[in-house]
C-alpha cells in the first residue's frame, strides 16, 4: 500500500467546537495547506504579514504532504490582517475572536479522506484500530525525534543535539546528508552558513556556530513546540512498547505492521484498557491490574522524574493514560478500482473520523 503519493490522496480536517464572537484578543482562522509543515506554514504566514511567529497558536501539528486543515489563533491580529495573506499553497479563512488562545489538543478530532494505492486487494472494514503512534510522531524522513526526546530527559544535551543535527538518513536528500556531514566533520567550531535557510536546523547551527558548547541555549532556539514534540515523542515510543508488547500477549489473531522504528502488532480487536504516556508524576497504583506487569517491565530502567524540567518549565510532562484502541467513526469505503499510478495495482477512496491524537495511517494499515 502506498500512502500520499499525491498530496490531494490525503486530505485531513480538523474538527472542533471553539466558541468565538465579534471581539477578542484573538484572532482565529482556518490555515489550508498544501505540502507545508505546519511550523513553516506558520512561519511564512508570519513573514508575509511582518509579525511574529510566536503570536500563532494551533492544537497541533499537520503532515506536510497532505491537504489540510486546522484552526489557528493569532494574538492581535484583525480579520483585515488575515484576508490580506496571499501564500502559494497556503490559504486562510478568518472565523472569528476569542480571548483565549488555542491550546494543544484543544480540537474534538479530525475528518479524514484518503486515497491508499497500490493496493493488491481492497480494504478491509474494521469497527476499531490500536491507539499506535505512527511515524509523524518520530520524525517522517528523520525519524530520530524519540531518541533525541530521550537523550535531552537523561540532560544528555550535546549527545541530544548531535542525533538532532548529525547523521543522515537514507530518506533524506544527498544535499542534506552532505551539509549533515560536514557539520558533524566540523563539531565543535562549526561555521554559519552551513544548513539551508529553509529547514529549522538553520538557527540551531548558527547560535552554535556563535557559542560552540551552549546545547541548552542552542535547543532554546527552536519553537517550543518543536521542543515539546521531542519529549512527547519518547513518550510515544515507550507506549507503542506497552502496547504491542499486550496486543501479542492477549490477542489470538494479530498481524505485524511496519513502523519507522520497528514492527507493531495490530488486532482488530477493541482493547478495552489504558496505558500510560508516563510522567514525572507517574503512579503504577493508576494503571490496570491486568497491564501492570507490561508497565513496569518497559519503565524498568527509566528515572521517570527526570521528565520534571525545572530549568526549562514548558517541557515537564505529566502522566497521561490513553486508550489502547480507538473506534473509526462514519466509516465509508468507495469501491476499488484500477489504480492509475502503479500499475496492476488498486486504489481506494476511504472516509473517517478519528478522535483527537490518533493516527490515520495506523487505521489504513489495520484495513490492509
Amino acid at each position: 500500500m502506498k500512502l500520499k503519493q499525491l498530496p490531494e490522496d490525503f486530505i485531513v480536517k480538523e474538527t472542533a467546537d471553539y466558541k468565538l464572537g465579534k471581539k477578542g484578543k484573538y484572532a482565529y482562522f482556518v490555515l489550508k495547506k498544501k505540502n507545508w509543515t505546519t511550523i513553516n506554514a506558520i512561519q511564512k504566514t508570519a513573514e508575509f504579514l511582518r509579525k511574529n511567529p510566536k503570536i500563532f497558536n494551533t492544537s497541533g501539528m499537520k503532515d506536510k504532504d497532505a491537504v489540510t486543515e486546522q484552526y489557528v489563533s493569532a494574538y492581535g491580529l484583525r480579520r483585515e490582517d488575515i484576508e490580506k495573506v496571499a501564500v502559494k499553497d497556503i490559504k486562510v479563512f478568518f472565523k472569528g475572536y476569542s480571548n483565549e488562545q488555542i491550546k494543544i489538543g484543544s480540537l474534538t478530532g479530525n475528518y479524514f479522506e484518503i486515497t491508499a494505492r497500490a493496493l493488491d486487494k481492497p480494504l478491509s472494514e474494521i469497527n476499531s484500530v490500536c491507539n499506535y503512534y505512527d511515524d509523524q510522531r518520530f520524525g517522517g524522513i528523520r525519524p530520530n525525534m524519540a531518541k533525541v526526546g530521550e537523550l535531552i530527559v537523561k540532560r544528555q544535551w550535546e549527545n541530544a543535539m548531535k542525533h538532532y543535527l548529525l547523521h543522515g538518513f537514507d530518506t533524506e536528500t544527498e544535499k542534506h546528508k552532505l551539509f549533515r556531514k560536514e557539520l558533524e566533520n566540523n563539531w565543535g567550531k562549526l561555521k554559519a552558513g552551513i544548513v539551508p535557510n529553509y529547514l529549522t536546523e538553520k538557527a540551531v547551527a548558527e547560535y552554535l556556530a556563535k557559542n560552540p558548547s551552549d546545547y541548552i541555549g542552542a535547543f532554546k532556539q527552536l519553537p517550543k513546540q518543536i521542543l515539546t514534540l521531542f519529549i512527547h515523542a519518547y513518550q510515544s515510543k515507550l507506549f507503542n512498547e506497552m502496547l504491542d508488547t499486550y496486543v501479542r500477549k492477549n490477542c489470538k489473531e494479530y498481524k505485524e505492521a511496519d513502523y519507522c522504528l520497528g514492527k507493531l502488532a495490530m488486532c482488530n480487536t477493541e482493547l478495552k484498557v489504558k496505558l500510560p504516556l508516563a510522567g514525572y508524576d507517574f503512579d503504577i497504583e493508576d494503571v490496570d491490574e491486568n497491564v501492570k506487569e507490561i508497565v513496569k517491565s518497559v519503565l524498568k530502567e527509566i528515572d521517570l522524574k527526570q521528565f520534571s524540567f525545572p530549568e526549562l518549565p514548558f517541557l515537564s510532562s505529566r502522566t497521561v493514560m490513553r486508550e489502547a484502541s480507538v473506534e473509526l467513526k462514519d466509516l465509508r469505503l468507495e469501491k476499488a478500482e484500477k489504480d492509475e499510478l502503479n500499475k496492476g495495482r488498486l486504489k481506494q477512496k476511504v472516509f473517517f473520523i478519528l478522535q483527537k491524537g490518533s493516527f490515520a495511517t495506523m487505521a489504513l494499515k489495520a484495513m490492509e
